[in-house]
């Protein structure tokens, strides 16, 4: 496949579901660029996050992308993104909806909406985002907080990357099984275009 066909790859979905160990097995199949998830070493050094973290998170999780895509450009590889926005508004929303009557929600939402019409425009797009299920086993790593909600934030996965129009697959089953289904997807839909 001729990695000028192929759009930016972006793992998403809830806690626990497999989403880097895909996004390292994609990278490396592919040969591609990683961009990892920027909130796992924010937390490292933060601990507990409020909705002030909210913006930080998500503007690391972009320059990183970006660093990524230019790295990425200029081998000639292709992107594998582990998160993006899309992760930043869904956990957003459910972690400080207390909030949402607050000038810093104000400062979250302008900031947010003008990153979600960038996210629509090249060169950004083509993006497939990769929506990993539940199925995965959850493992308690001292960041994760929410067995018994993965179901709910899976639907409000689905239904924020539908809000935004993006394209995605669901993913299910062991790593191979999901790489698998990745792989297909690629050749199916974006390697003769």
């Amino acid at each position: 496949m001729a990695v000028s066909r192929l759009p930016r790859l972006v793992l998403t979905g809830p806690e626990s579901t497999g989403k880097t160990t895909l996004a390292k097995a994609l990278a490396e199949h592919l040969d591609g660029v990683l961009v990892p998830e920027y909130l796992r070493d924010y937390f490292q050094v933060e601990g507990s996050l409020t909705l002030e973290d909210a913006i930080p998170i998500a503007q690391g999780q972009w320059v990183n992308e970006e660093r990524g895509a230019e790295l990425a450009s200029e081998q000639n590889r292709l992107l594998v993104c582990d998160t993006d926005l899309v992760s930043s508004l869904v956990y957003s929303c459910h972690y400080y909806e207390d909030e949402i009557n607050t000038p810093l929600w104000a400062l979250w939402e302008q900031w947010s909406e003008r990153h979600k019409k960038r996210l629509a425009t090249p060169p950004y797009t083509p993006r497939l985002y990769i929506l990993c299920d539940v199925d995965w086993p959850w493992v308690d790593d001292g960041q994760r907080d929410a067995p018994d909600l993965r179901e709910l934030f899976l639907k409000r996965f689905k239904t924020e990357l539908e809000a935004l129009g993006h394209d995605f697959i669901c993913v299910t089953g062991s790593l191979d099984e999901r790489l698998s289904s990745v792989l297909a997807h690629l050749v199916r839909h974006h390697a003769n275009r």
